[in-house]
C-alpha cells in the first residue's frame, strides 16, 4: 500500500481529482479506502458539488463524519426525523448550507433554527406533523428562493398559506398539500404575494366541477387597490399540474397564461374519452411552449394536434399512442431536440424505428428497450446529432450486447447509459411520475 502511495503521489494531485470526477459516487468511495492519500483527493469539494447527504441519525455521526462533509463543502441535506438538539447540531456544523429538505418533523420548534442557515435558498417541507405555529417559524426565511410544501398533516391550510405567502422571494413554488384545489381567492392572495413567481407546481386533487375560467388571472394591486385585470396576469414561465383530472381546469384557464414556456400534466389515471380533454385546447393558446411534459390521461391522438411547433422537448410516459400519433407529432414538432418516450403500449408494434425519420434534430432520447425489434433499436444510429441515449431497462446480457453493437456503428459519438430512476432526494416524492 505505501508503494501504491508513492506511484499515485508522482502524479499531481490536479490529475487525480480530474480523473475521479468521472466516477460514480460507489467508485468514489471504493476509492478512497484505497489509501490516505487517495483519501483526501477523493474529498475534494469540486469532485461533490450537487452532492445531497441523506441525514438519518444525527446523534450518531462522529466528529470525524462532519470535519469529512465540511472538507467536501456539502451544501445540501436531507433532514429526517431530527430532534431539537440534533438541529443545533446541525447548525453548527454545516452553517453555509443552501438546501434543505426537512422529513418527519414533529416540533416546530426545529423550524426556527432555519433562520441561523443565512445562506439557505431551497427548502423542502414534507411529511411533517408540525401543527400550529410554523408560519412564524418561517417570517425570516425571506432570502429562499425555492419552497417545496407536501404532506403537512395537523397544520391548517390557512397556516400553511399564510407561511408560503411570506416568502416574498419565491421564484419556484411546489405546493402538494390537501387532495383539493386552493380555493381561487385564497389562490389569488397567495400569488399576489410572491411577484418573482415562475416557476408553479400545484396537486389539484378532486374537484367537483370545473374552477372558475380566471383561475390563473392574478390581478396586482397597488396599495391595497387592483390594477386593470387586463394588465395583472402572472409572468409564470413554467406549470406543472400533478393528479389532474378533467374538468378540474376548463377550456379557458390556461388562455392567461401566454409566458408560459413549460407545461407539465400528469392526470390521476387514463381517461379514454377524447372529448373531455381540455389539454389541446390550452396548447393552442401557448405560444412560447418549449417543453411540454404528460403523463397518463388521454391518448396522444386526443392532443396531439394541438402540440405547437414551438415545443423542443416532450415527455409522453404511460400514454396510448399508435404509430399514426407518433407521425402527426413529427410534423408538429419536427424540431425536437429532447425526447422522453415510455408510453404504456406500443399499438400495431414499436414506434422506435420512426423516431430517426420524424425527429432527425434530437440530441438526447429517453426510452425502453422491452419490446423493441433489434432492428429498430440500432435504427437509433441514424440519429446524427444525438448525444445522449438514456436506457430505462434493467441491464440484461442481451441488452449490452445491443448497445456495444449500437456504440459500434455511431463510432461511440453517442453516451449510453442506464437509468433505474434516480431521483433528487431533495425533490418531492409527488413529482417522480
Amino acid at each position: 500500500m505505501a508503494l501504491h502511495t508513492v506511484g499515485a503521489a508522482q502524479l499531481p494531485s490536479e490529475v487525480w481529482v480530474h480523473v475521479f470526477g468521472f466516477l460514480s459516487t460507489t467508485d468514489k468511495l471504493n476509492i478512497r479506502s484505497c489509501c490516505k492519500y487517495f483519501k483526501k483527493m477523493v474529498d475534494h469539494w469540486s469532485l461533490w458539488k450537487g452532492n445531497t447527504v441523506v441525514l438519518k441519525k444525527l446523534c450518531a455521526y462522529t466528529t470525524q463524519f462532519w470535519t469529512t462533509l465540511r472538507r467536501r463543502k456539502i451544501s445540501s441535506v436531507v433532514v429526517q426525523r431530527a430532534s431539537l438538539k440534533e438541529w443545533k447540531q446541525l447548525a453548527l456544523s454545516l452553517p453555509w448550507l443552501t438546501t434543505i429538505a426537512v422529513e418527519h418533523c414533529f416540533d416546530v420548534k426545529a423550524f426556527e433554527i432555519l433562520k441561523q442557515f443565512h445562506n439557505l435558498k431551497r427548502l423542502a417541507i414534507r411529511s411533517c406533523r408540525c401543527g400550529q405555529g410554523l408560519s412564524d417559524a418561517i417570517v425570516p426565511l425571506q432570502q429562499v428562493t425555492h419552497f417545496s410544501v407536501c404532506e403537512m398533516h395537523c397544520a391548517p391550510r390557512s397556516d400553511i398559506i399564510s407561511f408560503v405567502s411570506k416568502l416574498s422571494h419565491l421564484t419556484s413554488l411546489l405546493y402538494h398539500e390537501g387532495n383539493h384545489p386552493i380555493p381561487r381567492q385564497t389562490f389569488h392572495i397567495m400569488l399576489n404575494r410572491l411577484p418573482h413567481l415562475k416557476h408553479l407546481s400545484l396537486k389539484m386533487g378532486t374537484q367537483h366541477g370545473s374552477l372558475p375560467d380566471d383561475y390563473f388571472k392574478i390581478s396586482k394591486t397597488i396599495n391595497g387597490f387592483p390594477e386593470d385585470p387586463q394588465v395583472g396576469q402572472p409572468g409564470l414561465t413554467s406549470l406543472e399540474l400533478l393528479d389532474y383530472m378533467d374538468p378540474t381546469l376548463s377550456e379557458e384557464a390556461l388562455k392567461c397564461l401566454p409566458s408560459l414556456q413549460s407545461l407539465a400534466v400528469v392526470y390521476r389515471d387514463r381517461d379514454v374519452d377524447p372529448s373531455r380533454c381540455h389539454l389541446k385546447t390550452w396548447l393552442r393558446e401557448l405560444p412560447q411552449l418549449a417543453v411540454l411534459n404528460i403523463a397518463k390521461g388521454h391518448p396522444v391522438s386526443a392532443y396531439a394536434h394541438s402540440i405547437p411547433g414551438t415545443v423542443t422537448s416532450l415527455t409522453l410516459q404511460r400514454v396510448m399512442v399508435e404509430q399514426k400519433d407518433m407521425k402527426t407529432l413529427g410534423k408538429q414538432a419536427s424540431g425536437l431536440l429532447h425526447l422522453h418516450f415510455d408510453p404504456c403500449s406500443y399499438k400495431s408494434g414499436s414506434s422506435i424505428g420512426e423516431i430517426p425519420k420524424l425527429f432527425p434534430q434530437l440530441m438526447t432520447l429517453k426510452m425502453r428497450h422491452y419490446n423493441v425489434p433489434e432492428r429498430e433499436f440500432l435504427s437509433l444510429q441514424q440519429l446524427k446529432h444525438l448525444e445522449r441515449l438514456e436506457i430505462l431497462d434493467a441491464q440484461s446480457p442481451h441488452l449490452l450486447q445491443l448497445i456495444h453493437k449500437l456504440q459500434v456503428l455511431t463510432n461511440h459519438s453517442t453516451q449510453i447509459i442506464h437509468s433505474r430512476g434516480l431521483r433528487d432526494p431533495t425533490g418531492c416524492y409527488c413529482t417522480h411520475y
